[in-house]
């Protein structure tokens, strides 16, 4: 059924940037720049930043309860796209290589991590990014950062647990936000180093 005339096609029409216009900067003060082109690497690298300065406001108050889903929420967004920014710079660096393979190809690796088999599962996600680093015969991830994220997929496979109330189906817990903010913050930051650990700093033509 075709939409009305004076009905929106949201199939085609772009969304509207009205909310920005209307925001719109018109000094260096509070100014905050939208950058269509920011990449998947440097978009998590803005969720950690968002994390750290979450954490940071912690003051030992009952209230700061309420920060622990939306701080668990960052710290698995930015360990999921660094994991997905790492793969894909790992399928290059093996086309590079001269390795043929089909799934290495970038249009069929965007298709695998927008799936619902992989898409925002941390377990399938790990998985590939370990058989990459095997291909190409770099460091192993290291044990306490798979097992980070293992604990953090058992928490939230789906992506879903940190976003909504009563998602997370698990007891009352006592955390230490410091040490949490630690142990994701040290898992975040070794993938998001993998393809420097690969090429000794080097990256990999048309990477991040």
């Amino acid at each position: 059924m075709e939409p009305k005339a004076s009905e929106p096609d949201n199939r085609t029409s772009a969304p509207s940037a009205e909310l920005f216009a209307v925001n719109e900067a018109t000094s260096l003060s509070h100014l905050i720049v939208f950058d269509p082109d920011m990449s998947e690497t440097m978009l998590a690298v803005g969720y950690d930043d968002a994390a750290q300065r979450l954490a940071a406001s912690y003051k030992g108050e009952p209230w700061d309860d309420v920060i622990l889903l939306p701080l668990l929420f960052l710290w698995r967004q930015a360990i999921e796209l660094s994991m997905k920014a790492a793969i894909r710079d790992l399928c290059r660096l093996r086309r590079i290589n001269g390795d043929s393979d089909d799934k290495l190809i970038a249009v069929n690796v965007n298709k695998r991590l927008r799936s619902s088999k992989v898409g925002h599962r941390l377990g399938a996600l790990m998985e590939e990014l370990k058989e990459h680093l095997s291909a190409v015969g770099g460091p192993t991830m290291p044990l306490e950062v798979q097992e980070t994220i293992e604990q953090l997929k058992e928490l939230d496979e789906s992506g879903t647990g940190f976003r909504y109330a009563n998602s997370l189906k698990v007891k009352e817990a006592r955390i230490n936000v410091a040490t949490l903010t630690e142990t994701l913050r040290h898992a975040w930051l070794t993938v998001h180093v993998t393809i420097d650990a690969v090429t000794n700093g080097e990256g990999v033509p048309g990477g991040r």
